[in-house]
């Protein structure tokens, strides 16, 4: 996590028909998918979404990583 991100981050998983997909959270809601999860520990966060990615078989895709998370 970059020095850069508030201590105060969330950081929310959601998932659809190919992917889950891990957010870092703005509150502007996303609108596609089925939200599963918020966690303000991009780590637990990370290592949740991809163990569910895994065992459903779908992509995974951080998304919070490349908004500079």
């Amino acid at each position: 996590m970059s020095a850069n991100t508030a201590q105060n981050a969330l950081y929310s998983i959601y998932i659809d028909q190919s992917a889950v997909v891990l957010y870092l959270d703005d509150g502007s809601g996303y609108g596609t998918g089925r939200f599963v999860s918020s966690q303000s520990d991009y780590g637990i966060a990370y290592d949740f979404a991809l163990e569910l990615a895994r065992q459903k078989g779908l992509s995974f895709i951080d998304q919070a990583a490349q908004s500079g998370c």
